[in-house]
């Protein structure tokens, strides 16, 4: 029995051609196409989470596998099949499954790690009419940029007993190309949020990336802590390819025909399955780095930045303000012009995404962050207010905002009430008995014993 193959499509696929060619690709080039599947599964159910899908996803393998876990297989996934077989890996994957480690290369062409800006237009009304119907409410919620989905996955994968502990070895490949015809430029006037620079048209590079860091922001001592993240997985941004399309996309523009000498994403992806040690899997990593400057070369790089507000008891803050800017050589707050495009979470207020462009931040400059929040009381605030951090530039591109990768913030602000939420009284107070509004300012004196 040779080594088996699974492919896992996204968000919205209904055929399995969406695969094209690709399974006939791997079975010229080392496998045996019996031991090659081509999965199927439903995303346009409006009630269907990607928990759901992801267990379904378990007992597909199972049957499949014959219940035997100690042969060793591959997972290849596009877009959405990314954050489907991560939720297995950290929900399923686990104990028997794992223990004889047959998950080896784990290939994620587009995945939306941390999400698209596409998913929250994807539950409008003009997609439901498109799709006769459902349109995947859950699993377009988790796919919206900053969603506690997202949020909750890269949590777990901080966890390197997750995967890295079971053997896995994932690859992230993306295209970095938007379409420029008349036709395109029209659509784009109209719909700008798929034809983002920086994005293979529906999923950002910085999003696409595995790699991350976690950090948290606290107002009680206004430090920036690291909490964690994941490096060293083998990225790839492609200056040629896009998210789908048979003519360039980064999975189904692969034919009977293509070459891999000639097919820049049949040949990386061969690569990245013929891995079988950890010099070789650090070894593509490298190449990756390669072709990704190669792409720099043509295309700006961007950075991704999701932040959650909270306050220290845990609860969300959804009502802020958020500011990015720098201070000029004569003390001047200005706005950052790297600033492309920002979005507040719909399902989870809390969660805001900045997309950056790196080579306009004023990196020699010291920056600085501001939120200004309100808790919709006077009885209560979020201190301090507006809570502002800087920090030298050269510091904060190097350390937080990263080309090509998502940098998640937990700003955590302190919860204090205000000084007329709670009062004592002494006895002997002229003034002891009075009345007291719902703002609990007092306005009224001199009230006696009855």
């Amino acid at each position: 029995m040779g080594e088996r193959v699974f492919l896992v499509h996204g968000w919205s696929v209904q055929e399995t051609t969406t695969y094209q060619a690709l399974h006939l690709q791997l079975a010229g080039n080392g496998f045996a196409l019996q031991e090659i599947f081509l999965g199927r599964y439903v995303t346009l159910e409006d009630k269907v989470e990607i928990k759901d899908i992801a267990r379904a996803l378990h007992l597909a393998l199972s049957e499949a596998l014959a219940g035997d876990w100690s042969q060793p297989f591959h997972i290849i996934t596009h877009s959405t099949g990314a954050l489907v077989v991560r939720h297995w890996i950290s929900r399923h994957y686990t104990g028997p499954c794992s223990q004889a480690q047959p998950l080896q290369n784990l290939v994620f062409l587009a995945g939306p790690h941390f999400g698209s800006r596409l998913a929250h237009h994807g539950r409008s009304m003009l997609s439901h009419a498109r799709f006769l119907g459902d349109t995947g409410e859950e699993v377009l919620t988790a796919l919206e940029l900053g969603s506690s989905f997202s949020w909750e996955l890269s949590g777990a994968w901080l966890d390197a007993a997750v995967w890295r502990g079971k053997g896995i070895r994932p690859y992230c490949l993306i295209g970095d190309k938007v379409e420029k015809s008349l036709v395109d430029k029209m659509a784009a006037a109209i719909f700008p949020a798929a034809f983002e620079s920086g994005s293979d048209m529906v999923v950002r590079c910085a999003a696409g990336n595995l790699n991350f860091a976690r950090f948290e922001l606290s107002a009680a001592d206004g430090r920036l802590r690291k909490l964690g993240g994941i490096d060293g997985v083998p990225f790839a941004a492609l200056a040629d390819y896009v998210h789908s399309g048979e003519k360039c996309g980064i999975m189904n523009s692969i034919k009977r025909r293509s070459a891999p000498g000639s097919h820049q994403p049949l040949r990386l992806l061969l690569r990245c399955l013929g891995v079988n040690n950890e010099a070789d899997y650090a070894a593509v990593a490298s190449e990756f780095e390669t072709v990704t400057a190669a792409t720099r070369e043509k295309r700006p790089g961007f950075a991704q930045l999701d932040f959650r507000f909270r306050d220290d008891t845990g609860a969300p803050i959804a009502d802020y303000v958020f500011k990015l800017g720098w201070i000029d050589s004569k003390g001047r707050t200005l706005p950052s012009r790297a600033v492309c495009d920002t979005h507040k979470n719909l399902k989870a207020p809390n969660h805001f995404t900045v997309f950056v462009e790196m080579r306009k931040l004023e990196a020699v400059m010291p920056f600085f962050i501001e939120f200004d929040s309100d808790s919709g009381s006077r009885l209560f605030g979020f201190q301090p207010d507006p809570f502002r951090i800087s920090a030298d530039g050269h510091k904060v591109v190097g350390d937080v905002i990263r080309e090509d990768r998502t940098t998640q913030i937990d700003v955590v602000l302190s919860r204090e009430p205000s000084r007329n939420l709670f009062v004592f009284q002494r006895g002997d107070d002229g003034d002891l008995h009075v009345g007291w509004n719902r703002e609990g300012r007092v306005v009224k004196t001199g009230l006696g014993i009855k």
